[in-house]
Formats: structure tokens, sequence, C-alpha cells
């Protein structure tokens, strides 16, 4: 079965009542201030959280099954999802629970390519389960990959740059396995890659974006030291400077660009607003690096910018609305805009409010 993620259909969920839409490589996700993007990015984690069995910790950190339900238990008792892959799906139906928990009373997959060692429906069961049943290792079992799938997915933000934020202090060497959502293990994570061709590659990168940047410094404090910090040389002096002496716009980039340009990518690429604090320019390099990445991955990203939208094709932009207290997702349709891209760019077009996504 291929894991490449083809469609969701998502009911119950926090702002959405309910959605079904294809995903594609690219998915820029546009619309008004509090349409509902930022639910939808939580509906990765949200899911990821299921197969690693982390549902009720979710539930807890965000304030109980009622801040998740659509308005509330009292409006939306139960929030249903169905995942279609190639060659199969998953689906579940969670429902809140008199003891503020959510729990299963259905889960179930199917495969739909027609291999023989997993045919059929696969009943996960009905009721009482207060964790997923999928099976926590990876295999060649239908099961085992959609865990597998799923628990790739990566979803990242990096809003916080302010003096405490993690990719500004230490982190442990032996901490470098695989990037952090806010990236606070950058440093020990860079320093496991460097060398390789991928390292070199995001080196060069940033140096598009800051001119001034000559190389990370990724030596431990001292040599009995099992912490690394983010530090960096500057171009024409010998002085090594820290990651306090980066700009919030800087920083952020650097974090994107090793996202984006790691040697194993994850299968789904999550990304809130990678807009932020970058100049115009570095948002084209941004662009470039997000269309670059190769089609195993997919990337949903949320976006605010005009500049980012207008570096997109017509077929990667995704349109969120709220109609009727309700977030609604939507692709825009080529025959309606067809006279328009001539002469305008996607992001011009949204900002004109011609195909929609913004405040009304």
């Amino acid at each position: 079965m291929g894991t490449r993620l083809k469609r969701i259909v998502l009911k119950g969920f926090r702002s959405i009542r309910e959605v079904d839409i294809e995903l594609r490589s690219i998915n820029l996700l546009i619309g008004a201030n509090g349409a509902g993007k930022s639910n939808f990015l939580g509906f990765f984690s949200f899911m990821r959280q299921i197969v690693k069995k982390g549902l009720q910790s979710y539930v807890v950190d965000r304030g109980g099954p009622d801040r998740l339900l659509h308005f509330g238990r009292k409006t939306t008792p139960a929030v249903g999802y169905q995942i279609e892959f190639e060659g199969g799906f998953y689906e579940g139906r969670l429902l809140a629970t008199t003891s503020n928990q959510l729990r299963f009373v259905e889960e179930r997959c199917r495969r739909t390519d027609g291999h023989a060692s997993d045919p059929g429906v696969v009943e996960l069961g009905f009721g009482g389960g207060l964790e997923s049943r999928i099976p926590s290792h990876p295999s060649d079992s239908l099961l085992g990959l959609i865990y597998s799938h799923i628990d790739s997915w990566r979803v990242y933000h990096f809003h916080d740059t302010t003096s405490t934020a993690g990719v500004k202090l230490q982190s442990s060497v032996a901490d470098n396995v695989a990037l952090h959502a806010d990236a606070s293990n950058l440093a020990a994570f860079l320093l496991r890659i460097q060398g390789t061709a991928n390292y070199e590659l995001i080196v060069r990168t940033v140096r598009q974006v800051a001119p001034f940047f000559e190389d990370f410094v990724l030596e431990p404090e001292d040599s009995a030291s099992r912490f690394v910090r983010l530090r960096w040389s500057h171009r024409g002096t010998d002085r090594i400077f820290d990651a306090f002496e980066l700009s919030d716009g800087t920083l952020r980039f650097i974090c994107l660009a090793t996202v984006l340009l790691q040697p194993a990518l994850p299968e789904l690429i999550v990304l809130d607003e990678p807009e932020l604090g970058l100049h115009p320019y570095a948002l084209s390099i941004l662009a470039g690096l997000m269309r670059a990445v190769p089609s195993s991955t997919q990337i949903v990203a949320a976006t605010q910018s005009v500049t980012l939208v207008n570096q997109f094709d017509l077929d990667d932009i995704v349109i969120v609305d709220r109609s009727d207290e309700s977030t609604m997702l939507r692709r825009p349709s080529l025959d309606e805009l067809d006279a328009w891209l001539g002469e305008y760019g996607i992001g011009d077009l949204w900002e004109k409010n011609v195909i929609g996504g913004t405040p009304r």
C-alpha cells in the first residue's frame, strides 16, 4: 500500500463541523484570521497523538474534550475522521465521556489496493477504548503501514524566538534523531548531520538570505560537556556569535531551511505561518525550498502572506472560509479564474477578494 495521503474527511473537530478535502503534494491554506486554518493543522498533531497512544494526555493538555469538539459536546458529542491513503483508509469516531475523556466508539481500516495479505475491513473495536488499537510498531501489514505513516508526520512551529526559546538554549548532544517541533534541539541535530551534503546545502541556503553568515559553530561548550548550543561565525571576523545575536527572521529561516533540507524528510510536513519575520526575498527562497521537496513528502502549510502565495500554483491552494460558524475548506476553480491568472498572481487575487478567504 502506498502511504501518500489522498483525502481527509473530518467531522466535529474544533471549528470544523465537517470538511472533505483532497490532499496534494503542496497544500497552502489561505484565509482570514479566525477562519480555522490552525484548527485544521491541529488535526495532524491530534492524529499523531492517537497512534502514539497519547490521546488522553492530548485531551487534558488542551482543556478537555469540550475544547476539541465543535462548540462542545452539547452541540457535537463526537469527533469523526477518515484518512484515505493510496490503497487504503483509516477511520475512527470518538465520543466525549462524563469523565472528560474521548473514547473510541469506532475504529477501523481497510486495504483497497487488492493486496491479498490484508483483505477487506480490519475492525479495531467498537466502544470503550481510550486509546487507539493501531499497534505501536512498524511492519508491512496494513496496520503497521498506517502507524508508520502517521507517526512520520511532523508539525513544526517556530513562532517563539524570545530569550527563553528552546532553539536559543542548550540541548543534549544525544537528542539528535529528529528535529523537534519548535527546533529546540536544532544545534544537536545540525551537529549530527555536519559534513553531509544536506548540511552544506543548508549553510549555502542560509547565506542566500543572510550573506554575513559563514557557518554554524556546533562544538560542545567544553570537552566534558554533553550539551551544545546554536552558535555561528560571521564572515570577515574570527568572533563567534550566539543564536541570541541572530534576528528573529534569520533564526526562523534557519529552522525552516533545516526542516526542508534535512536528510530524511518526514512523509508529511506541517507548517503554521512560516512567513513570520521573513523578508520578501527570503519568502521567495522559502517557496523554492517547499516546491523542491521530493514528491515522497507532502506539505500542508497555513499562511497570511500574499507574497508567499504568489510563488505557488492554483493547484497548491486551499481556501479556508468561515460559514455558519464553521470552518470550510475548498479548492479554487481554474474555470472561474482563468481570465485573471495571466495578469495577477494567486496572492494578488486573494488580496483583491476574487477567490475568497478574506473577512466578510
